[in-house]
């Protein structure tokens, strides 16, 4: 006698569990405020995404696409800017960021608590997502990636809705728009279309019925073409100008490439030097086929390898202002130095059991999608199908940009 599916449980929130949440989500605030206080803002790419900063408001309907990221960034920043003044932007954009990584938490939270039953688990997987250090780096840091989780968990929770009732034209707008503004802020986001697609086209197969399916499918098709074209149009702009992300990313003829499909599938030897917690420019990181992709996230995941929230060397707040600002390293104390040694060395199960757990959770989906029979909670369906595609952070740095001459005012 086959068993019964598991229930559909909610992502409402008991009062202990706010109370758990809340004071989570402030810890993690607090440590966002303090890698605020330590210029966590200035990134690997801070002088380039400064300086389109300063230029986007005089010519932002004819926006360079030639670097890396789309103009998201730099609307938003400029937002900011303009209600905040120029003499702290770079603070005000930081704590903007912050807050809405804060907000998009929250989102993640519902996720969980959809999916997971076991009560012990929900709360360890809060203090995961809220205080893994990528996340807490990349909350600040003035780049693409600070847009990223508040963006991704709006399309999450709209997909999560959609999944299990897409007869709602509100959620089909929510999801078009998050998506949309996706393809704004990073490139990367494209990834979405297709297991959004997937999802909700089973959805909506399975659960409206009579004349409403076409009605509903038609809905879809629209509400995912929009940020589909936005995507296109935007790397048509950048084929025509030669740009980093349809030229420069793209190995040329002949050129050994970067990682073969057994450095990022496998672990290799010298993974076993990334348990002692190595830095990103001191130590070579980025030596091709050194270490596997598998061992460079772990260790990109559960510490700061670049510095960013590591105390400023003297006189790095003085150069802020200069577009020309070159990359300074931050030394690490013999405390941090072992705190992030035990951080790497210890999460290694965390690491682990995301890979497993994602492997288990896409199998178990597929399996849900073709029986039509609820082997694990909507909630972990969507989560499971969202983040396989494996939505990359990192990209490669911009060009140098040029020394420029800003409009009067624009310093």
């Amino acid at each position: 006698m086959p068993q019964d599916p598991p229930p559909q449980r909610t992502s409402r929130f008991s009062r202990g569990d706010l109370y758990f949440l809340g004071l989570l989500s402030a810890v993690g605030l607090m440590v966002g405020l303090r890698g605020i206080v330590h210029l966590g803002y200035v990134g690997q790419d801070f002088p380039n995404n400064r300086a389109l900063m300063l230029l986007y408001p005089y010519k932002p309907l004819s926006f360079f696409y030639a670097w890396t990221n789309p103009p998201g960034l730099y609307w938003f920043a400029n937002l900011v800017r303009s209600v905040a003044g120029a003499a702290h932007d770079m603070e005000a954009v930081a704590l903007a960021t912050l807050l809405l990584n804060a907000a998009g938490l929250w989102v993640l939270y519902g996720l969980v608590w959809g999916g997971v039953s076991s009560r012990d688990l929900r709360y360890a997987a809060a203090a995961l997502i809220t205080l893994v250090p990528f996340r807490l780096i990349h909350s600040v840091v003035f780049s693409a990636d600070a847009l990223t989780l508040p963006v991704f968990a709006a399309a999450a929770l709209f997909t999560g809705r959609l999944f299990a009732d897409p007869r709602s034209a509100l959620s089909w707008a929510g999801l078009s728009a998050s998506l949309m503004a996706g393809m704004f802020c990073k490139y990367t986001f494209v990834g979405l279309l297709p297991p959004a697609a997937l999802l909700l086209g089973w959805a909506i197969a399975v659960r409206p019925g009579g004349a409403g399916r076409m009605r509903w499918c038609l809905a879809g098709a629209a509400a995912l073409a929009l940020p589909g074209a936005a995507f296109l149009l935007q790397f048509r702009e950048s084929a025509s100008l030669g740009g980093t992300i349809t030229d420069l990313v793209w190995l040329p003829k002949g050129a050994a490439p970067v990682m073969r499909w057994g450095d990022i599938l496998a672990p290799k030897p010298a993974d076993v030097r990334l348990l002692s917690a190595p830095e990103y420019f001191r130590d070579r990181l980025y030596e091709p086929r050194r270490y596997s992709y598998s061992g460079l996230l772990h260790v990109a995941s559960f510490t700061d390898c670049m510095g960013v929230f590591q105390p400023p060397p003297q006189g790095m707040e003085a150069q802020l202002r200069s577009l020309t600002m070159k990359p300074a390293n931050r030394d690490r104390s013999a405390l941090s130095q072992a705190l992030q040694v035990w951080s790497v060395r210890l999460c290694v199960p965390y690491s682990v059991l995301a890979v497993a757990g994602t492997l288990l959770c896409g199998a178990l989906g597929v399996a849900s999608l073709a029986l039509r029979r609820p082997l694990i909670p909507d909630a972990a369906v969507v989560s499971a199908a969202l983040v396989a595609i494996g939505e990359k952070h990192g990209q490669p740095a911009d060009p140098v940009m040029p020394e420029v001459d800003l409009p009067e005012g624009g310093s």
